[in-house]
């Protein structure tokens, strides 16, 4: 069955479902692994960005996804159901659903404690309205009922998960009076993170997949530095230049305008005005990043992008030099390898699902000759940086790797708590 076949299987459950369906459910259905899942509703994510005709776009949250309308379609929508959720919340309500999906689970009595007056009837409504529940009791006297936001909740204000909030202080009072009071934008605030979280390690390791993680963990933006390499040395095939012609691809550097699209989480590198990633992920688009990657010219024209939104917002970046190169101060490092055959079988697997026809011999080849060509170029050669911490993923899943990275992320913070940023969407 072609990868084609499955986006359309995926797509027909979600919409017969209606409501949130969970991962594991999904990969059942589907006789597929969650991470063959998890591409699938990346994949049907861009296909619905891309489409400016849909009325449709995907919802991913906690380990579960579902079909919504477009919030362009909303007024439409309100008219067919009557407006349904017409009547709107009061700010005694907004600042419940902040005390309660800051402090998940929650207790009446703690709501009560940030809150200073009984909030009894308004966790009522609010459960009536479906965006609270109670999910058990706390072993103590009273054995008091346990509150936590829904799956509703994280839909009604376009959340893939509660670690995606804001970061606020709610022994404060007057700092949920402030939240609840800027409109309730869930985004408009910055949550205090590590300046730069710098991944760094070869192809088929790993990386990629772990940022991706590790981004949506700590509700921190990634960058995909590869892919703008990628991009520029597709532009330059495109357009009848050798990648590794320093003054051709200098000249095309001259009339080319790369901006990189961090909106709705989902990276979007575009050149010329043009979304450069379906055609990134070819072993041809591989060679030509690795040959235009290691002029300098081309060098500064993307690291000059990447430290200028390092500079404005927290963010991962995963790449071959980011804590060498690119970020040498960054607080927090990592260094991700993978043996030879489990990283070519990797990049097989990613190959095979892009359409692309290849052997493991033919990856695991063009594989180490790009490893060859990263290691001894004279510019930023990809290495460890000596503070980075190595972690071999060849025997761990994804998610092993992300729980490693965030005890050491959470260690680091304990020592240095002082290291925060603004982690925000945007493009630039």
């Amino acid at each position: 069955m072609t990868e084609s076949q499955d986006m359309a299987r995926l797509e027909a459950l979600l919409f017969v479902a209606g409501d949130p369906v969970k991962l594991d459910e999904l990969a059942s259905l589907l006789d597929k692994t969650e991470e063959e899942v998890e591409a699938l509703l990346e994949q049907l994510t861009r296909r619905y960005q891309r489409d400016p005709q849909s009325g449709l776009i995907l919802r991913e949250l906690e380990g579960a996804a579902a079909l919504a309308s477009a919030p362009e379609q909303a007024e439409l929508v309100e008219a067919f159901y009557g407006k349904v959720r017409e009547q709107k919340l009061t700010d005694a309500a907004y600042e419940t659903l902040a005390v309660i999906a800051y402090n998940a689970p929650a207790t009446r009595a703690e709501i009560e404690t940030v809150r200073g007056v009984d909030s009894d009837s308004v966790v009522a409504r609010l459960i009536e309205r479906g965006l609270v529940r109670e999910v058990g009791v706390l072993d103590a006297p009273g054995r008091p009922a346990l509150l936590d936001v829904t799956e509703q909740f994280l839909l009604d204000f376009g959340l893939k998960s509660t670690r995606e909030l804001p970061a606020v202080d709610l022994l404060m009072y007057d700092t949920v009076t402030r939240f609840t009071e800027g409109e309730k934008d869930m985004h408009s605030q910055a949550a205090p993170k590590p300046l730069v979280i710098a991944i760094d390690g070869p192809s088929g390791s790993g990386k990629s997949t772990v940022a991706r993680l590790l981004s949506e963990h700590l509700g921190i933006l990634t960058l995909d530095t590869g892919a703008m390499y990628r991009a520029l040395g597709y532009k330059a095939l495109r357009s009848g230049i050798q990648p590794s012609d320093g003054e051709a691809v200098r000249v095309m550097l001259a009339s080319t305008v790369m901006e990189i699209d961090l909106s709705d989480r989902v990276q979007k590198t575009l050149v010329d005005g043009e979304d450069m990633t379906p055609y990134i992920r070819t072993p041809e688009a591989s060679k030509a990043a690795s040959d235009i990657s290691v002029l300098p010219v081309c060098r500064d024209y993307c690291v000059r992008i990447q430290r200028e939104l390092g500079q404005r917002q927290a963010l991962i970046l995963e790449g071959r030099d980011i804590g060498t190169y690119v970020f040498p101060d960054a607080p927090v490092k990592f260094f991700i390898t993978a043996s030879p055959q489990a990283r070519a079988q990797r990049r097989l697997k990613d190959l095979e699902k892009a359409g692309v026809e290849t052997s493991l011999e033919e990856v695991m080849q063009e594989m180490e000759k790009r490893d060859r060509q990263d290691a001894e170029r004279e510019l930023a050669p990809t290495k460890r940086a000596p503070d980075a911490i190595h972690i071999d993923s060849s025997g761990m899943t994804a998610a092993e790797v992300v729980q490693a990275m965030i005890d050491v992320i959470r260690q680091k913070e304990r020592q240095q708590p002082g290291w925060t940023s603004q982690s925000g969407d945007g493009t630039q």
